[in-house]
């Protein structure tokens, strides 16, 4: 009898988003994902025997695993939901009724009364919490983000939500105990499945990077010859094998064995990425419908459900409708509707093909369900027992689809694309995403002239999380992402790491956002000259009461500590800028920090003072510090008048905060108040 062979694969993937100075993970994405989707997925297949996938587990998301299990304090959100209410800041107050409500409001959060109650509140003229109502949100963000696994077996879980409102800070710790206690569970059920075979695990190269841009940059160019490409001093071919040769002993460490299939990242390949597949005894690997039809110009449907082989390893090319629609379209229809357009899709390719076909379906397998009602557990229940009742379908793994009787055609060539438009536009060719792999090169270089350094091997790590595909994909203006800010940051603070590992100067640019799209603050320009007394105190009333100001923390609302430095005072003369800044300085002076003031953009200058209580002078700069920090710079040391600004707070040569965070100041002081009348 003719068969259907129906090949899932669901996508695991989070990038690496540990802050290398603070050794935590700035997001919680992989953990809540974790709590909703990691176990979930497999366990709705195993309720149905017949049925089987395989599921792509990427080293960085397993990694990440690993360490909220070795050090349930590896993550700062946790460690803020953990503190009692009362002791929260302010800050760390607006950090969590900023993060506590990202959840989709239809699905996740209204079907919690109290916690859709508190939605309409945030979003109302009176958005201030009180304490209890905070403590409600943390426990109710948890809970929504907890899959249908722990609500229907977790005690603690289903307590919770029975219980509705007026949590106590107790409940609170016991339930993140219980979902941290969770995490444990979940490679093992991989690994009993697998075992059992009714699933496959393939896996990545190592942090996500896009394979073929690593090999050859120009690559960009096979599907899109007129793609800007960024001017790069090095190359990361040998990154490229490193990732592969990587992930292939971390899945033999996990698993106990050496993969057979490889999903690469973003479904990119080229010529050259299936070489190095073959390298590394990698069995098969798969792409794009797109990427089939632009290497064979031959849009006939029934290419897509052949095996393609190329320099010995095999080719699975998705079916876009079908993988998009369970992505993206059927959310918006009741699971059967849903499912019997599936089938019905299935049953036609199977009667236009004369050829037993292999339907390969991939998709992202975690972000999906937040859509669909009821984390999508209604949808799959559906899927898996109509396709389970259909005889002429066969659910199998791709490793296993390869001993059936199927077509399997040798490809001469594979034009080099991914799964988004079969090229590689999403991570390259805009100018901020140029940016971002310029500044990945010039580190890359550094790098590689200091092989001896002892830190080198460590340093290297860094880079290789800067190659990871999710910091170009928030690059530029086709992706937005109320986060992306923080994606921004992380990605060039992997690469200062490098330079700071290596003992060299970070380029002043790496402080400087890539992304445009950030906060801004409220800048109040200068109304007139100044000329304070650098005292380290306000003197009078009229001292500063001409100068700018500007709000040091205005983006730094999604931290959980309190900063040391606030706000800043600039003003100018004819000889000096003038710059007070408040904020806990005593707590600071004669302790042995330092300050790092950073003049970007035109002006390319930087200096390092000490905090004392005394007047320090260095090359003509005067500061001090007492109640407040002023300095005092002589305008002869840098050419412009309009520039960014940024100040690092440091001791011991490590950093202490960064103001702005995520961003940097744009000061202008060209203005001339000679003829202006002052009274």
């Amino acid at each position: 009898m003719k068969k259907l062979y129906l090949c899932f694969l669901w996508h695991m993937h989070q990038p690496y988003y540990k802050n290398p100075y603070t050794n935590l993970f700035e997001m919680p994405w992989t953990f809540l994902h974790a709590i909703k989707d990691y176990y979930d997925m497999p366990w709705h297949l195993s309720k149905h025997p017949k049925i089987k996938a395989t599921f792509n587990l990427v080293p960085s998301l397993l990694k990440q695993l690993e360490e909220y299990i070795q050090n349930p304090q590896v993550c700062y959100l946790l460690n803020t939901l953990e503190k009692p209410v009362e002791k929260l800041t302010q800050t760390e107050k607006l950090y969590l009724t900023d993060i506590l409500f990202s959840a989709n409001s239809k699905t996740m959060i209204k079907p919690f009364e109290r916690y859709y109650q508190l939605y309409l509140k945030k979003h109302s003229k009176n958005s201030t919490f009180d304490n209890q109502e905070i403590l409600d949100l943390q426990v109710l963000f948890l809970l929504a983000w907890s899959g249908n696994y722990l609500r229907e077996n977790n005690n603690t879980v289903k307590k919770l939500i029975e219980k509705k409102k007026n949590y106590t800070h107790q409940e609170k710790l016991e339930l993140i105990t219980a979902l941290k206690h969770f995490i444990k569970e979940i490679i093992a059920f991989y690994k009993d499945l697998n075992q059992k075979g009714q699933i496959e695990i393939s896996t990545t190269p190592y942090y996500h990077p896009i394979l073929p841009l690593l090999i050859d940059i120009n690559t960009a160019k096979e599907s899109l010859p007129n793609v800007n490409l960024p001017k790069l001093k090095s190359g990361f071919k040998d990154d490229a094998a490193l990732h592969v040769k990587n992930a292939v002993e971390y899945y033999e460490k996990t698993f106990g064995k050496k993969p057979t299939g490889f999903w690469p990242s973003e479904g990119s390949i080229s010529n050259e990425t299936i070489k190095l597949f073959k390298e590394n005894l990698i069995l098969w690997t798969a792409s794009d419908e797109d990427v089939l039809f632009n290497s064979i110009n031959d849009r006939k449907i029934e290419n897509i459900y052949k095996v393609y082989n190329y320099e010995g390893v095999n080719i699975f090319f998705r079916d876009k409708y079908l993988s998009d629609a369970i992505g993206f379209r059927y959310q918006n229809l009741d699971p059967k509707s849903a499912v019997k357009d599936f089938i019905l899709r299935l049953r036609y390719i199977y009667e236009k093909t004369d050829f037993n076909p292999v339907v390969s379906v991939i998709l992202d397998g975690e972000n999906a369900w937040e859509f669909y009602e009821n984390n999508a557990k209604d949808f799959f229940q559906e899927l898996y027992t109509q396709i389970s009742e259909q005889d002429w379908i066969e659910t199998t793994t791709f490793s296993e689809v390869l001993e059936k009787d199927i077509v399997v055609e040798k490809l001469n060539s594979i034009k080099a694309g991914s799964w988004i438009y079969g090229n590689f536009s999403t991570w390259i060719g805009h100018p901020e995403k140029n940016t971002a792999w310029e500044y990945l090169s010039e580190a890359k270089q550094i790098l590689e002239f200091e092989k001896e350094n002892k830190n080198y091997d460590t340093a290297k790590s860094f880079l290789f999380v800067a190659e990871g595909s999710d910091w170009f994909w928030w690059y530029g203006d086709d992706h937005f992402s109320h986060y992306a800010d923080k994606f921004d940051l992380l990605f060039r603070l992997n690469l200062q790491k490098i330079y700071d590992l290596l003992g060299k100067d970070i380029p002043s640019k790496l402080q400087k956002p890539i992304k445009k799209l950030y906060k801004e603050p409220i800048i109040k320009r200068p109304s007139y000259f100044v000329k304070p007394t650098i005292d380290g105190y306000v003197s009078n009333y009229f001292e500063w009461l001409s100068a700018g100001e500007v709000d040091l923390t205005y983006d730094m609302s999604s931290m959980s500590f309190e900063p040391i430095l606030k706000k800043l005072y600039y003003g100018y003369d004819e000889d000096y800028l003038y710059l007070r800044i408040d904020g806990k300085v005593e707590s600071i002076t004669n302790k042995g920090y330092t300050l790092k003031v950073f003049f970007l953009s035109t002006c390319e200058f930087e200096i390092e003072l000490p905090l004392k209580s005394e007047i320090t002078e260095i090359n003509g700069i005067k500061v001090v510090a007492n109640k407040v920090i002023e300095i005092a710079i002589p305008l002869k040391l840098f050419d412009c008048r309009d520039f960014d600004i940024s100040f690092t707070l440091t001791k011991d040569g490590n950093v202490v905060e960064k103001l702005p965070l995520y961003s940097v100041l744009n000061l202008n002081i060209s203005e001339d108040f000679s003829y202006d009348w002052f009274v």
